[in-house]
């Protein structure tokens, strides 16, 4: 049995963010991009264009896709009008383009021990200049995230 799949994620200050989506790098982020060298890694993408993928696909797909059940296919449909909803709210907008998805050696899903090294190294940076905490959003209550964050991948949607 493998181990499951991680991902790593980061939130970086705004001015970053925005430099970072425009694919540039500036120089005061040459410490995170130092860390991410001596792991083969580079920040690969942010929520918020995951999450717009996802609604395209859904759009086109979520009535024609295999699912197992209506109930799944229910819950796909769900998931669309939520994280519609959730783009269109400027505020959770903002915060989806400041959280980024980190790749290790070109892969966005990796081993838990991957995941620890290259979170230690972050660690490093603290809550500060370059990255920092977010609110993360759940329907209903919102919750302090830390700056930089391990998650399992769950099984995707097909098509994203």
């Amino acid at each position: 049995m493998s181990e499951q799949p991680y991902q790593v994620r980061i939130f970086l200050r705004e001015e970053f963010a925005n430099a970072v989506n425009a694919d540039k790098s500036p120089d005061e982020i040459k410490p995170l991009m130092d860390i991410l060298a001596r792991h083969d890694a580079t920040i690969d993408h942010n929520q918020f264009d995951e999450f717009s993928k996802f609604v395209k696909w859904a759009e086109a797909n979520v009535d024609t896709a295999p699912f197992p059940d209506e109930d799944k296919r229910q819950q796909a449909k769900n998931l669309l009008n939520l994280t519609k909803n959730s783009l269109a709210n400027e505020e959770k907008a903002s915060y989806f383009r400041r959280e980024f998805t980190l790749s290790i050696g070109g892969k966005s899903q990796f081993s838990g021990p991957e995941a620890d090294a290259l979170i230690a190294d972050l660690q490093g940076l603290g809550d500060g200049a370059i990255i920092t905490s977010g609110k993360g959003f759940v329907p209903g209550k919102s919750y302090d995230v830390p700056p930089v964050r391990k998650s399992f991948v769950p099984r995707r949607h097909p098509g994203t």
